[in-house]
């Protein structure tokens, strides 16, 4: 899938969270074999590992097995797939609804943490160069078209 297993059974923070993909546009993660809306079959595809949490909670009496407290939240990844995944305990006061947070892959459990500020500007500058990409082949394709009398 892309993943990088940086030790320890962790994925590289940003390599990409495995999803999957239909004809008819439904993008689900993680993959699943059949599409959830018209039951066609799902091509294997990676989303960006960035979101935005859209609600969270946290446990402070989690299930055996998990330190407390215990952040969950809800991350909304591109193209607006909605992903649930654990937080780390020391980041608690820096959670938002809102906040931009990366996602990585530990042991099969997926876990959100906020993204510095260094993260972030990365980030926005990736996007921009994307949106520029897309904004010059928008305009090259305007331009090399013939015009009609």
């Amino acid at each position: 899938m892309g993943e990088r297993d940086t030790g320890g059974g962790m994925a590289a923070r940003g390599t990409g969270i495995p999803a999957s993909r239909c004809a008819c546009g439904t993008v689900t993660a993680p993959p699943a074999p059949h599409c959830p809306e018209c039951g066609g079959p799902m091509a294997l595809d990676t989303l960006p590992a960035v979101g935005e949490i859209l609600s969270y909670t946290i446990l402070h009496s989690p299930p055996a097995g998990f330190a407390a407290p215990l952040p969950i939240a809800l991350v909304e990844l591109a193209g607006g797939v909605k992903f649930l995944c654990h937080g780390h305990g020391e980041q608690v006061g820096r959670y938002r609804i809102g906040r931009q947070v990366a996602i990585e892959e530990v042991d099969g459990i997926y876990y959100f943490s906020t993204m510095t500020l260094r993260e972030r500007i990365a980030l926005f500058w990736r996007r921009r160069g994307e949106m520029e990409e897309k904004m010059g082949s928008i305009l090259r394709s305007v331009f090399r078209r013939p015009r009609r009398p």
